[in-house]
């Protein structure tokens, strides 16, 4: 259990340290320790101090926390940097697709069904269950059209909005 938690430490000071711009080396020389032992935190080979962790936030100008936990608070995340980005995480426009294209081949197969059911008189005074395929094909044929296209858009939106810049 430490060792995860040692790595998650060591990412976060690597990442801030990465970001400020700065070599192992370079930081150290702000701290004032060693460069082996900037190697050892971000390494999880060790932990530094709470007095450490204070120093290291302040040369990295970033709060302690960021270096602690390995998620970003809510304040500290960037803005999405495409409007594609910006919408899914407000609507989740890809899963609302995928779900709007299930929901349509399921409501289509069974409207078809319904659709092709039906009575019909076999006779002078008999009546008997029919299906009419073709009243059915005319209401699956649209549904499996739509929802694939639904399922095709999610799945787009789906790769583009994971690209990596």
């Amino acid at each position: 259990m430490f060792s995860r938690k040692f790595n998650i430490v060591g990412a976060c000071i690597s990442r801030e340290r990465k970001k400020a711009g700065l070599s192992q080396e370079a930081l150290a020389e702000k701290l004032h320790v060693t460069r082996q032992t900037i190697s050892n935190w971000e390494s999880g080979k060790s932990l530094p101090d709470i007095e450490s962790l204070k120093t290291l936030a302040q040369a990295l100008n970033v709060p302690i926390e960021r270096l602690i936990y390995e998620k970003q608070t809510a304040q500290e995340e960037q803005p999405p940097d495409t409007l594609l980005a910006a919408l899914s995480e407000d609507f989740a426009l890809d899963i609302w697709c995928r779900r709007l294209g299930i929901f349509v081949l399921a409501w289509g197969l069974f409207s078809g069904i319904s659709a092709g059911s039906g009575v019909m008189q076999t006779g002078e005074n008999s009546v008997s269950f029919a299906f009419d395929w073709s009243g059915a094909f005319s209401v699956w044929y649209l549904a499996v059209i739509r929802g694939t296209l639904l399922l095709g858009i999610s799945k787009i939106l789906t790769l583009l909005i994971n690209k990596e810049p």
